[in-house]
């Protein structure tokens, strides 16, 4: 009979080497590990083993294919047999997955309660942020009782931006309640308002431009029927120009039958081959991108000057500051003069004013939506700041 020591890497690789040498009968004596190595002794004497490990059942070896696989019932030094430790490590194994799953779970719920967290962190903050809309810090010797009614206060709180109450506080210097306000709105007026509407009476070419939905063949009608109206002796054609490919509609030839006048529909990149072949004052609708339509109006700016081109742009009056901001950026390099339309359907509200203010070319003329004949109106500086006192005192 022998007692033998074997090291290996794992347990698996000392019992192959353990029945390898000492048989199917073989039994552990001592199992070790030392340095990282399993170090076990076995024996196939049943008297080297201690009285309470008598007990010894014969091992089992099953192989298949090209793979030895061995499975030893083999009583351990402390009577645990070999299988239990198997059985204890997969216990072992499924609790340890078991307490990983659970602390996966833990580690999603904990995420999932900081996100929602974040969220009515998030809210809380928007909610915050919607309750300093209209509020001003001021040096402490600016708080008394009557702040709440300094003329910059209520005018934030109107609507108007902090920069263009900056921009124009110069104006309300020295000045208290209605009157720093009505200072306000005329200075606002100032700016706003086109300082050269009535160039449009010397120009040869009209070229109405805007974002669609804008109101611009009705715009384009407006000012023909103006002119007209206004002692225009020159021939007028009311025309169309459209983008590549596309096809004009016919609200030009009927509006053109409606006021007894010319009509004509082309391609945006002939405009500047029209202009050159006739001497009729051309007001057109331009139906094409903004790049096209700058393109086409710098060709015939170059070859009549300036002064015989007027580009107005379309801005519904419900627009958004973003809207008008936007709208402004792409017609910018033309500096048309802007027309506010559908102001009987909606007015124009103090953020948005205060964009024209700032971003806008000036506004030059005012319209409606209904009449054709007499719907129209030059914007002067009067005229704009009235209007911006009428729509804008009950929010002050």
């Amino acid at each position: 009979m022998t007692t033998i020591t074997v090291t290996a890497g794992d347990t698996a690789q000392a019992m192959d080497k353990i029945v390898e040498r000492l048989g199917d009968d073989a039994m552990i004596l001592e199992t070790i590990k030392r340095n990282g190595q399993i170090e076990m002794v076995a024996t196939n004497d049943p008297d080297s083993l201690p009285k309470k490990a008598a007990r010894k059942q014969p091992a089992r070896v099953t192989s298949g294919g090209d793979q030895r696989r061995s499975r030893v019932d083999i009583e351990l030094g402390d009577g645990m047999p070999f299988t239990d430790l198997f059985d204890q490590q997969m216990i072992h194994a499924v609790r340890d997955r078991e307490v990983e799953r659970a602390s996966t779970s833990s580690h999603l719920q904990n995420r999932d309660a900081q996100a929602a967290g974040n969220f009515d962190i998030l809210t809380e903050l928007r909610s915050i942020r919607k309750m300093m809309n209209g509020m001003m810090i001021t040096q402490p010797e600016g708080l008394d009782i009557t702040l709440g009614h300094a003329p910059p206060v209520q005018l934030h709180q109107a609507g108007f931006t902090s920069e263009v109450i900056q921009r124009l506080h110069h104006h309300m210097e020295g000045l208290e309640g209605d009157q720093a306000l009505s200072a306000f709105m005329t200075a606002l007026a100032q700016r706003v308002v086109h300082h050269d509407a009535e160039s449009m009476f010397d120009s040869r070419l009209v070229c109405v431009v805007g974002n669609s939905g804008a109101g611009k063949t009705t715009l384009a009608t407006k000012i023909a029927a103006y002119l007209k109206e206004n002692g225009s002796s020159d021939r007028m054609t009311l025309a169309s120009a459209t983008a590549p490919g596309a096809t004009a509609g016919e609200e030009i030839k009927a509006y053109s039958r409606l006021l007894n006048m010319r009509s004509s529909n082309f391609g945006i990149g002939e405009l500047p081959t029209i202009m050159q072949e006739t001497s009729n004052r051309l007001i057109v609708d331009i139906d094409a991108s903004p790049s096209d339509a700058i393109e086409a109006i710098n060709a015939v700016i170059a070859t009549l000057g300036r002064r015989k081109v007027t580009v107005v742009q379309a801005i519904s009056g419900g627009s958004s500051a973003t809207m008008i901001s936007n709208q402004c950026k792409l017609y910018r390099a033309l500096k048309p003069m802007i027309a506010l339309t559908k102001l009987d359907e909606c007015e124009a509200m103090p953020s948005e004013l205060s964009t024209l203010a700032l971003e806008g070319s000036g506004v030059g003329l005012l319209t409606g939506t209904k009449a054709i004949v007499s719907g129209i109106a030059i914007a002067t500086m009067p005229i704009l700041a009235q209007y911006l006192k009428e729509n804008t005192s009950q929010k002050v």
